[in-house]
């Protein structure tokens, strides 16, 4: 029985040890993450925490009995501690997607927790026997991992390192003006308006896609900074504080951004006091600041830093009615003269109120309908003009606009190029499907503004039945549960059916929606519902897209 009970816990943990690494890697291979989404798992169904107690009540009877020198019942009890770890968490694949990749650095997590497994095999085998010890280890593979990954952070720091001052040593060499970008959302947007509007009359490189950790960026400018490049725009992004301001000592702003403050990796960061603290680190070496300051503490940021460093030039871009802009978002019609910097009312309505014109005139294109704008001012003059079916994001475009600005880009060379930016992939992207069902595509969106956003783009711009299609929005802390019933509720009084993917916030979803939503196991089941229930001139919205580890 040991011998059997040893071969079944083995490939039990095996097969464990292949989820978990996925989840450690999805995770930024964060120490604690596996026993999190373990917790996760287990808790958010009865078959989840009827799995998770047998395989601990199992594990639990096989270590007693090894204690006592059963072998019987301790390699019975094994064997099924290592059937029930096999399964655990139910319904999460094995080889999921996205799929483990064996990078190195997974190559080396891997090597560690199996090193760590077989020493605490042996050293339990001296105890309580090797069938004992090889179910413990199997019911404690996430465990394992978290260790594993938490002794690999120092290898890890010290291993990057020398790609660290190699990029260090590069930036120093090419010393192009650094365009620096962090927020709650928004900061690849941005970060791809500032190239655009900035490229053509400078030599412009931009780190590629979401590289905005000391890996990525240290990655981008090895591989990307060439002689001659005159400007580097980098995302920098957190999850703690401290994160930003190492980033900063070596790779200093020149000009730095801040679009956004919100409950986004609430729960890494504690507050939004520490996340507002945490974001605030990009301003402290830089010789420009440029703010959202409709954002009431991105406001009182912006002030704190006119008392305490009057030298630092702070671009305050904001819409209509905030006072002192140097960059100003005004609403109009396509046929309404521009005002810029006229002082109009901010009132948020308004701007919602257009930006539904501008959506509704894209479904009716081709019928007369004239298109609303958004009339970018800078310091009183006007820049140009945004549609609002374009995709671009006008909080976004206008902290790119006062980055370019500040940099010392032409008026005329801006204008040029502001109608032609777009819209990033997969952040509320229009498209139409070959049956003419409206897709809107918000999946890489995890925020709550830019949530009920596509939510109004959706009910503004098909006339048809709608659905949005959503797992919620997670990393929010304390504030998760709110922020899934709030956008339920908003999606039901759109008149759009709720299809809620899968059980990490299924219950604040329902609770929201007041029960009328559809429930889905995956993505693919969503897919399923879709294609059976809507058609020609419908329309779905798919709001935030989750890797199949969250349950």
């Amino acid at each position: 029985m040991s011998v059997i009970a040893v071969l079944v816990c083995g490939v039990a943990s095996v097969a464990a040890l292949l989820r978990w690494l996925r989840v450690a890697q999805r995770e930024h291979y964060i120490a604690g993450s596996c026993l999190k989404f373990a917790w996760r798992w287990t808790r958010v169904s009865a078959a989840g925490c009827a799995l998770a107690v047998g395989a601990a009540s199992a594990t639990a009877v096989s270590f007693g009995a090894g204690v006592i020198g059963s072998e019987l019942v301790a390699g019975s009890a094994a064997v099924v501690a290592g059937a029930v770890v096999m399964v655990f968490p139910w319904r999460m694949r094995l080889l999921g997607e996205p799929r483990l990749r064996f990078t190195r650095r997974a190559q080396r997590l891997t090597a560690i927790s199996l090193a760590t497994a077989a020493l605490v095999v042996a050293a339990g085998a001296q105890v309580v026997g090797l069938a004992s010890s090889a179910a413990l280890v199997c019911a404690l593979v996430p465990a394992v991992v978290d260790t594993a990954a938490a002794c690999a952070s120092r290898l890890e720091r010290w291993l990057l390192k020398k790609f660290r001052v190699k990029a260090q040593a590069r930036l120093a060499a090419v010393s192009p003006v650094v365009i620096a970008v962090t927020g709650s959302w928004g900061k690849t947007s941005t970060k791809e308006h500032i190239r655009d509007l900035l490229s053509g009359d400078r030599a412009v490189v931009a780190s590629p896609a979401s590289f905005n950790n000391e890996a990525g960026l240290s990655r981008t400018i090895n591989e990307h900074l060439v002689d001659g490049t005159e400007v580097l725009i980098v995302e920098m992004g957190m999850y703690k504080p401290g994160e930003i301001r190492s980033l900063c000592s070596w790779i200093k702003p020149d000009i730095a951004v801040i679009t956004a403050i919100g409950p986004m990796h609430l729960e890494h960061a504690g507050s939004l006091e520490r996340i507002v603290a945490a974001k605030a680190e990009i301003l402290e070496r830089a010789e420009a600041a440029v703010l959202w300051v409709d954002d009431p503490r991105l406001d009182a940021l912006a002030a704190d830093l006119a008392a305490s460093r009057e030298s630092l030039p702070v671009w305050r871009v904001g819409s209509t009615g905030t006072p002192r802009l140097d960059v100003e978002v005004q609403a109009c019609s396509a046929s309404q003269p521009a005002r810029a910097g006229d002082g109009g009312r901010g009132d948020e309505s308004e701007l919602e109120a257009v930006q539904a014109g501008a959506d509704r005139s894209a479904h009716d294109a081709g019928e007369g309908h004239g298109a609303s704008e958004i009339v970018l001012g800078l310091r009183g003059t006007e820049v140009g003009r945004l549609r609002l079916d374009s995709g671009v994001h006008t909080a976004n475009a206008a902290c790119a606009v006062a980055a370019a600005a500040a940099y010392g880009a032409p008026l005329e060379s801006l204008s040029a190029r502001l109608s032609s930016l777009k819209g990033s992939a997969h952040r509320s992207a229009v498209q139409r499907a070959p049956n003419g069902l409206v897709v809107i595509d918000d999946t890489f969106n995890a925020n709550p503004v830019g949530a009920a956003a596509a939510v109004d783009k959706l009910a503004y711009n098909v006339r048809g039945r709608r659905a949005v299609v959503t797992p919620g929005m997670v990393e929010l802390g304390s504030q998760q549960r709110q922020a899934n019933a709030e956008l339920a509720a908003k999606v039901v009084d759109s008149g759009a059916t709720l299809v809620v993917v899968g059980a990490i916030n299924r219950t604040a979803l329902l609770e929201g929606a007041a029960g009328e939503a559809v429930t889905v196991r995956n993505r693919g089941e969503a897919r399923d519902w879709v294609r059976a229930n809507l058609g020609d001139e419908d329309g779905v919205l798919w709001e935030n897209d989750l890797p199949d580890h969250y349950p």
